[in-house]
């Protein structure tokens, strides 16, 4: 077995009175991905920072048999390292192709080789016909496809990657993964990533599961998936250890009874901004009591589709009522509640305050203020720091928070725009806990964005957007029995050792890889033919089965089939 490419023993890091990492011990494999999981707060950057040689510590840290604290500048020449947050390793004020030359210059990339490299980066990202736009002027999945354009324009041999795809819209991250993996096995490059995503996860080669400072696993995902059918439910095993996840109650009345009529009428909507067409003739229903999802693309037309449902943009063509009013009635405003994409709470104003404020917009008497004021505390897990800041507050929280101040005055509708965009898989779940109480309980239409597949189950039923077009409207279970309908079933492997997914492709069979898994599927396949296909290589595995599709193969294949 190789040595391990980075090996770290005791290492401990204190920021003032909080202890990021205790004593933590973990050897990083070459060539591989590792996956660094855990909830918001638990050490995954912190710890990140460190094999990247940019942040000081206690222990020993070995990056090649570099001793990382004595010697940080010797290991980077190595290594690339991409930081959390959309963008924060570009130049917004060059361009896409000056940021890629600008990062081959640091590193002192051959000219030719850079130009060879950097053509195929931009073509595998679909920025190749945005090489001259502003780093500035891209969409968030943009920035971050360049982030890791630049990150790999070294060729290097340890990538570091913290929370790379989020705010990335599902086709942004399956090409993200074809360039990643792509790297793994053509160059033997090693990847170090955090995630939030546990659909990620899942196709690391390994994991190491940190909470509170300490690693609680390393190993490969399919050992902790033994036991539960995917690896956040094994996350949330291994993290509740034996407790319940915090449950919710709702101590208010609402009078909207959820009795599937129609709560909002879309008809024939229309947006323009000049000559671009952001929401194309779009036409839905949407009942009394749903909760109702929205997918697609970044640009897709998503947001300025629900604005318009909020009256904050005019549609050019088309109407829109809610509750069988016209959309922008002034009679809507107690009866919308509406969670933006960014955060809608403000930084400066404490917990109380913001609350306050909320109240006092939607006219909310004052002995039923306090009552769905210490509702919004208790939900959000705010008992005792009510005069907190709440820019000081973690996101998952702030979240939580927001969600609490948009219902106070218990609408009937209540949009949320990308609600756990960067969310942890804890705070996920309790969040979209809440929301099911809330449509359940309350009998409230929620509609929600999310780029969090895993979310799309979450949901009654499911709007697929592309280009400003609604391409597929249905519930999860109906959109996976159409591509299995279409496309055959899904089989999942898993070799004994390695295999070059070309003995897939080339036979016309979709593949994806999964860590040391892969997830093959074509019209018609057979268990018996896939083994054969194995027999015939001489690869061994320890099963073939068949799998649900993932709703992100679900989505990719309704965005195609409509191009």
């Amino acid at each position: 077995m190789a040595p391990p490419v980075i090996s770290l023993r005791n290492i401990s890091k204190k920021f003032k009175k909080v202890e990021a990492l205790k004593g933590i011990d973990l050897d990083i494999t070459p060539a591989e991905i590792t996956g660094i999981i855990g909830p918001d707060g638990a050490g995954k950057s912190t710890l990140l920072k460190i094999c990247a040689g940019v942040l000081s510590f206690h222990g020993t840290a070995t990056f090649m048999n570099t001793d990382i604290r004595r010697h940080p500048e010797r290991i980077k020449k190595y290594l690339s390292f991409m930081p959390q947050g959309l963008g924060l390793n570009l130049y917004m004020d060059l361009s896409v192709e000056e940021n890629i030359d600008f990062f081959a210059a640091i590193k002192n990339v051959p000219d030719a080789e850079r130009d060879r490299l950097k053509d195929q980066l931009l073509r595998a990202t679909g920025l190749e016909p945005f090489r001259a736009r502003w780093a500035r002027r891209l969409s968030g999945g943009m920035k971050q496809k360049l982030g890791i354009c630049c990150s790999l324009i070294s060729n290097p041999e340890v990538l570091l990657l913290d929370e790379p795809s989020t705010g990335v819209d599902p086709l942004s991250r399956r090409q993200l993964w074809e360039i990643l993996n792509g790297f793994i096995t053509e160059k033997g490059t090693t990847l170090i990533l955090t995630t939030s995503y546990m659909d990620e996860a899942e196709r690391c080669h390994s994991v190491r599961f940190i909470h509170d400072g300490n690693v609680l696993f390393s190993g490969n995902p399919e050992e902790l998936m033994r036991e539960e059918k995917d690896l956040e439910d094994a996350f949330f095993k291994m993290l509740l250890a034996g407790k319940e996840l915090t449950t919710y109650d709702i101590p208010f009345r609402n009078n909207v009874s959820k009795n599937g009529s129609i709560a909002i009428v879309i008809s024939g909507v229309s947006k323009h901004f000049g000559s671009f067409k952001a929401v194309d003739d779009v036409n839905l229903s949407i009942q009394h009591g749903e909760i109702f999802g929205f997918l697609g693309p970044n640009g897709a037309g998503k947001t300025t589709l629900l604005k318009c449902v909020l009256a904050l943009y005019k549609p050019d063509k088309g109407s829109i009522r809610i509750m069988e009013l016209q959309s922008g009635s002034p009679e809507l405003r107690k009866t919308v509640g509406y969670m933006s994409q960014i955060f809608s709470l403000y930084g400066d104003l404490t917990v109380a305050e913001n609350i306050e404020l909320y109240g006092a917009i939607y006219e909310i008497e004052k002995k039923d203020l306090k009552e769905r004021m210490q509702w919004v505390i208790d939900v959000s897990h705010l008992a005792g720091m009510e005069d907190t800041m709440v820019g000081k507050l973690p996101l998952g929280i702030k979240q939580r928070l927001a969600l609490g101040c948009s219902t106070l005055h218990l609408p009937s509708v209540l949009i949320l725009d990308e609600p756990t965009s960067g969310v942890d898989p804890v705070a996920r779940r309790s969040f979209w806990q809440l929301i099911r109480l809330l449509s359940d309980k309350l009998g409230m239409t929620v509609i929600v964005t999310t780029h969090n597949l895993v979310e799309a189950d979450y949901c009654d039923r499911i709007a697929i957007m592309n280009e400003g077009k609604v391409i597929a409207v249905d519930t999860p279970e109906n959109l996976r029995n159409e591509f299995i309908h279409h496309s055959g079933d899904v089989y999942e492997i898993y070799p004994e050792t390695g295999l070059d997914a070309k003995i897939f492709s080339e036979r016309q069979i979709e593949v994806a890889p999964f860590g040391r898994r892969y997830h093959i599927w074509k019209k018609g396949l057979s268990e018996n033919e896939i083994k054969a296909l194995m027999d015939s290589h001489k690869i061994g595995y320890r099963f073939i089965r068949t799998i649900p599709p993932l709703m992100e193969d679900v989505f990719i294949y309704f965005l195609e089939r409509k191009r």
